[in-house]
């Protein structure tokens, strides 16, 4: 009998099952391929320097604010002498951040920390957890370094100051039966003060690298003092006419080694307390004590002027006095640079090594099939239906082609 189209030549049993089982075998093998997208390529999570337009916030002092540096910025007030020459906006410019400055002349540590300035909230307003970089100079005006330094002019090398306290020297006064009223004023409530305000500082900005910048040399050590001493008069001849020297130096021999001391005192006590609240320093002193206010040749801190009234009736500090010049604040730049950039990679490496550490004692997890992989199981349950539907289909064609086949034998 001729074989109609029904009769065509229909798989076995066993080839059945294989297609069956073939099926369900891919279904896994489909899941896996498609559940589970590959990672995509990112930047490291451990970065080495501050990242590019990353929020950066200055905070501090005069010595921050470029005091008596030209181009002003009004910020955070006018009172507050800030310059766009100073070391903070250099670091910004170097880094390419986006730079929140609020450091001010005449700023202490509570000015940071919980007092206002100035009509000004207190620095730490600044900060927040977007904070990624902050850098701080403080001390000075906790300790009166500056109001005591400008306190100290003298007429001689021999003195006497011309404070109106009758003395040869500063240190006669500051030190009484062999107690260091300055010295400790810095181991004491100075020390308290910079400790309390780095502590508010991690809690206001906890994602940031912070570094402490500390002050250049104003008073040379004694390899950098001339052997003829320092001694360069604040007044001349030209004084009765209402004009001062330029870039003076009238401090006596003994105050240039006492308040070189003193701020070699403020340096041990800043990174003392920076160490202990896990901060960085940056020291300026011993690598600025060849060019303080008593060189003559590339100082990194301007000498004093003086300015008087008409009938010479109160003199004062012109702004800027005993504080960083142009090459000053480009060198406290280049050390907040270089403090940053080690303060990042300390913390990439430390990072990295946490993240070692952990992937070592962590158990493999279980994968997990995400969205995208139940989608495939879906597509491979419909796939498994329909080839055991077609195999159903098939043995019935099977069985009633043999049933035929028997009927028609018998007949």
């Amino acid at each position: 009998m001729p074989r109609n189209r029904l009769e065509a030549p229909i798989p076995s049993r066993r080839a059945l099952a294989a297609v069956v089982l073939s099926a369900l075998a891919l279904g896994p093998a489909i899941a896996v391929t498609t559940g589970v997208a590959p990672a995509s390529a990112s930047s490291s999570p451990f970065p080495d320097a501050p990242p590019r337009s990353s929020e950066y916030v200055a905070l501090g002092d005069s010595y921050a604010a470029g005091y008596g540096l030209p181009d002003p910025t009004g910020k955070p007030t006018e009172a507050c002498g800030q310059s766009a020459d100073d070391y903070p906006h250099r670091i910004a410019n170097a880094f390419h951040l986006d730079l929140t400055d609020v450091s001010c002349a005449g700023a202490t540590s509570a000015n940071v920390a919980s007092t206002r300035q100035n009509g000004q909230p207190p620095q730490i307003a600044a900060l927040s957890s977007r904070t990624r970089t902050v850098t701080l100079s403080i001390g000075g005006n906790d300790a009166d370094l500056f109001g005591t330094a400008s306190s100290c002019l003298a007429l001689s090398a021999t003195g006497p100051v011309v404070s109106g306290t009758d003395v040869s020297n500063c240190r006669s006064k500051l030190v009484q039966d062999g107690t260091d009223t300055l010295a400790a004023k810095i181991t004491g409530p100075v020390t308290k003060g910079i400790t309390t305000a780095l502590r508010a500082i991690r809690t206001a900005a906890p994602n940031a690298q912070i570094v402490v910048i500390g002050y250049p040399a104003i008073f040379p050590n004694t390899a950098n003092t001339p052997s003829g001493g320092c001694f360069r008069s604040a007044v001349d001849a030209s004084t009765l006419t209402g004009t001062f020297p330029t870039n003076s130096f009238p401090f006596t021999d003994v105050d240039v080694r006492y308040l070189h001391g003193v701020q070699r005192a403020l340096d041990r006590a800043t990174e003392q307390a920076a160490s202990a609240a896990g901060v960085s320093y940056v020291s300026m002193l011993s690598s600025t004590e060849a060019h303080s206010a008593c060189a003559t040749r590339k100082p990194y801190v301007k000498g004093v002027q003086l300015s008087a009234s008409a009938g010479l009736k109160s003199i004062d500090l012109v702004p800027g006095a005993l504080h960083p010049n142009a090459a000053g604040a480009k060198a406290m730049a280049s050390h907040g640079v270089a403090g940053i950039r080690a303060a990042y990679e300390r913390a990439a490496a430390e990072a990295r090594a946490s993240a070692s550490a952990s992937a070592t004692s962590t158990p493999t997890p279980v994968p997990v099939v995400g969205s995208a992989g139940f989608g495939a199981i879906v597509i491979v349950i419909v796939i498994v239906g329909l080839v055991v539907a077609l195999a159903v289909v098939i043995l019935v064609v099977r069985r009633r082609r043999r049933h035929r086949r028997e009927r028609d034998r018998r007949s």
